[in-house]
């Protein structure tokens, strides 16, 4: 979707299908023609329309599947807060930005609503394009945050979501300004374009590179940046953990440990990676070739891309919304419910602890480290050691030690 940028010329497909059903207007225009301005530069028709119903389809029944589980949860944690939230920036990305393409590409781009609604429309297409990006945003933030500093104070749910929702507005408030209404004296019919038309490519060049830092570069430094420290930082919980274990070792005693921590840990790291590989390679993936085209339209020979490859890249622009909520429910729901289109929620108590994410196995293994035992009220601790040193000849004697046994001889 060249929503930024939004002023290319269809005429050559335009002409040809007038031509070939015998229109009025039908001037033969061929495709081999090269364009002479960055402003009227040529895409697939068939191609650009193809990849928006796709979008389409796949981004609303992946949003209907989140609220879904959203409902089933019942009880709106900090996370699915702002899941949801981002869940419905995606949805205005498709039936705002991505419908009201697919409508006025099947027009032609001939603009019919007026001046008005042609910078309010444009408006609306970018807060919703900054508003999914600036969410991805502030879930990497929390998750940074609740991870790497658990003890500090947070900010609010709403206050985060309002920075976001705020900063895209604002980022998209100089649509009104940047288009406008003109009327094309070659295709006899008015169109919504940019006003960089009638100046200097230095224009363009300045807006373009704006649009790239605001709504691509900034938020993938911050992404990369969120993520990498989480990872870093289960990979050294998982680290300490097992160096604790080493330290513990008692030669001549046998222990019985408990590695729930070290296997939630291991777990808890392999899904944050893996969440971070796909968010971060779909955010890359599908804005990073829009922002280079763009680039080499405007300080490069814009030429050089072909129809179908422009197209292409315009329309997998902002893909990602539509792929967004499959990737939350992949590592938010419960994959055996997932399975039977349950969608439930996975559910959490004293026999089902977790760290980060659902599906985490408690296992048990014999081990040289000290087994501990923490009672669910918090009251007393519990070890056990199995003695086999200097009792030869004898049964293994169990020496048994209890945090609380001071204060029990008082309460006697």
């Amino acid at each position: 979707m060249m929503f930024f940028a939004d002023n290319t010329s269809l005429a050559p497909f335009t002409a040809m299908y007038n031509a070939s059903s015998g229109g009025p207007n039908a001037t033969a225009i061929p495709i081999e023609s090269s364009t002479t301005s960055v402003h009227d530069l040529m895409y697939s028709f068939t191609l650009r329309l193809a990849i928006l119903y796709v979008q389409i389809v796949v981004g609303i029944i992946g949003a209907l599947f989140l609220f879904y589980y959203m409902i089933r949860a019942r009880r709106l944690t900090r996370v699915n807060s702002l899941i949801l939230n981002l869940c419905v920036a995606d949805l205005m990305v498709i039936c705002i930005s991505c419908l009201s393409q697919l409508v006025w590409e099947h027009l032609h781009r001939h603009w019919l609503a007026g001046d008005v609604m042609c910078r309010l429309v444009k408006m609306l297409q970018i807060f919703s394009v900054c508003a999914s990006t600036n969410m991805l945003v502030v879930i990497a933030v929390d998750r940074h945050q609740a991870i790497t500093a658990p003890l500090k104070k947070q900010f609010s749910v709403m206050i985060m979501v309002s920075i976001g929702w705020g900063m895209a507005l604002l980022c998209s408030t100089p649509m009104l300004y940047v288009f406008h209404l003109r009327y094309d004296h070659i295709k006899n019919m008015t169109v919504c374009e940019n006003i960089f038309r009638s100046k200097d490519i230095s224009h363009r060049q300045a807006f373009l590179t704006y649009a790239a830092l605001v709504n691509f570069l900034i938020p993938l430094i911050i992404l990369c940046v969120c993520y990498i420290r989480i990872f870093l930082k289960i990979a050294r919980k998982a680290s300490d953990c097992r160096t604790s274990k080493r330290q513990s070792f008692k030669p001549g005693k046998i222990h019985l440990t408990s590695n729930t921590t070290s296997a939630t840990l291991h777990s808890a790291k392999l899904k944050t990676l893996r969440m971070t590989v796909v968010i971060v390679s779909c955010f890359i993936v599908c804005g990073l070739p829009y922002f280079i085209a763009e680039m080499i339209m405007s300080y490069g020979n814009h030429n050089i891309l072909k129809p179908n490859v422009y197209a292409l890249l315009g329309g997998i622009a902002v893909a990602n919304s539509a792929v967004n909520p499959y990737i939350f429910l992949l590592f938010s729901v419960n994959l055996k419910c997932l399975r039977n289109l349950k969608l439930c929620p996975a559910k959490t108590g004293p026999n089902n602890r977790q760290l980060m994410y659902n599906g985490s196995v408690r296992s048990r293994e014999y081990s040289s480290a000290a087994y501990s035992r923490t009672p669910m009220t918090g009251v007393s601790t519990e070890s056990f050691e199995l003695s086999t040193a200097g009792n030869k000849g004898r049964k293994p004697s169990y020496n048994r030690s209890i945090s609380n046994q001071r204060n029990n001889r008082g309460n006697k």
